[in-house]
């Protein structure tokens, strides 16, 4: 099979050089000039680098709520919703979510490749760009890997097909065999464990760059998705460290706009802007009616609540504007992490305190109760709860609804149209849980095998 796939990551990084001529200039087709220390730096800051996980991972799931859906869809996020086989028939476009990750693969890659060899520099510089890239290409292969790969199953995935782990940039090569879920989470935990030593402690001054805390923020992401809950709350720990960035208070601040810029949040440990960071999405009214009507989270980043009783579908809608949602990590979902792995563990009251210390800033202080209960079962809905409200619009309920489906506890998700009909169904343990390969890289690998339909 001929590495074509590839070609949407090479145009990919060359719109990069374009956008950063200050620093990057490009040589004739299929090579950009990155040669010194300085060089790679900077491109690790350029905006495509920025932007991972799609807006469309929040099309996938059962938040969302789309009451325009045309007869005849044929807009690719129109048929993202409705969980279609395939999104665009059209191969000459890069395919929904599959070219951006690839397309983010290849420029790290491209760090990857040179940074050795780039001039101007101390080792300890290179050590910590190549540090850098390894885990920017990790995050990139855990979308992937919870896209095209079936859920992680410890039985199974030595088995289980995910997507080709590409490391060339030589578009001549031949496309790598789809690698198994084992071993792509293999890599991504081998990667970020090698690069750890070499990050900085921090990202403070830069959230988009990779550090140590970053590092473990994404290893506890990746240890979650894969059902190894006591690793996933150690590294979200190691991410938190022994003084961790405070959640902000919702009840200090009057407006969105007041919550700062990504690039220096302080509860944001890995920052990524989605590929379409300020869309509006409309809820379903299932989950506006999920959020208490005191939940400061409803005033800043939900329009059209009238008085919470939520009459008609598609009025009410979640707005990030102003304070964009961050696709990356953060200390809520750290402590969201920790907190489900220990009612799992039977560890009740460490659990409470997680989620407790997330809703005393999100609920009006003068209402505010903490949560209670001697009941496991209880404290797990509630951890469940907070990490569906909490991290709401921010990709990962896609990925929460595919591991929870493994778990039996998924019910049958529908979409309707506007007069309320069905017009799409993903029943519990539906093949479409898992994405189908694009036709624009079916078309140059044919060979490559097929998810279930």
């Amino acid at each position: 099979m001929r590495n074509k796939w590839m070609i949407y990551g090479m145009a990919a990084l060359l719109t990069t050089a374009a956008s950063c001529k200050k620093y990057l200039d490009v040589e004739p087709i299929g090579k950009t000039i990155l040669t010194n220390v300085s060089d790679y730096d900077l491109f690790l800051n350029s905006q495509d680098l920025t932007s991972s996980g799609a807006r469309e991972l929040n099309l996938l799931s059962d938040d969302v709520d789309v009451t325009t859906i045309p007869q005849t869809p044929d807009r690719v996020e129109d048929l993202v919703y409705l969980w279609a086989n395939q999104y665009t028939v059209d191969t000459k476009i890069p395919p929904a979510f599959w070219g951006k990750h690839y397309g983010n693969i290849y420029r790290y890659n491209a760090v990857l490749a040179g940074i050795d060899a780039a001039g101007n520099g101390t080792v300890r510089d290179k050590r910590r760009i190549k540090a850098e890239a390894l885990l920017g290409r990790a995050f990139e292969y855990l979308y992937l890997v919870n896209l095209y790969g079936k859920p992680y199953n410890a039985a199974t995935a030595t088995k289980d097909l995910a997507v080709p782990f590409m490391t060339s940039v030589d578009i001549a090569e031949e496309t790598p065999p789809r690698s198994t879920v084992a071993d792509i989470y293999d890599r991504i935990i081998k990667d970020i464990n090698a690069a750890i030593p070499d990050l900085n402690a921090n990202n403070t001054g830069n959230r988009f760059r990779g550090a140590a805390t970053a590092a473990y923020s994404v290893l506890a992401r990746t240890y979650l998705c894969m059902g190894r809950y006591e690793d996933a709350a150690e590294n979200a720990r190691l991410a938190l460290g022994d003084n961790p960035p405070a959640i902000i208070d919702y009840n200090t601040i009057t407006n969105k706009s007041a919550i700062p810029n990504m690039a220096i949040r302080p509860f944001d440990l890995y920052a990524r802007y989605s590929t379409n960071a300020s869309s509006r999405e409309y809820p379903t009214i299932a989950l506006l009616k999920m959020f208490d009507v005191n939940d400061l989270r409803l005033k800043l980043f939900y329009e059209n609540t009238g008085d919470y009783t939520y009459p008609k579908r598609g009025v009410a809608n979640f707005n990030p504007s102003g304070a964009v949602s961050n696709f990356g990590t953060g200390v809520e979902e750290m402590k969201l992490i920790i907190a489900e792995a220990a009612a799992r563990g039977g560890r009740l009251p460490e659990a409470l305190t997680q989620v407790n210390d997330i809703r005393k800033c999100r609920i009006k202080k003068e209402v505010y109760q903490p949560l209670s209960s001697t009941d496991a079962a209880e404290v797990m809905g509630f951890v469940m709860r907070e990490r569906r409200l909490e991290l709401a619009f921010k990709g990962l309920r896609w990925i929460d609804m595919r591991r929870l489906d493994a778990e039996n506890k998924m019910p049958a998700v529908y979409r309707y149209n506007a007069n309320n009909e069905v017009i799409a169904t993903l029943a519990p343990h539906a093949a479409r849980y898992t994405l189908q390969i694009p036709l624009a890289v079916l078309q140059f690998n044919p060979a490559m095998p097929r998810n279930d339909e």
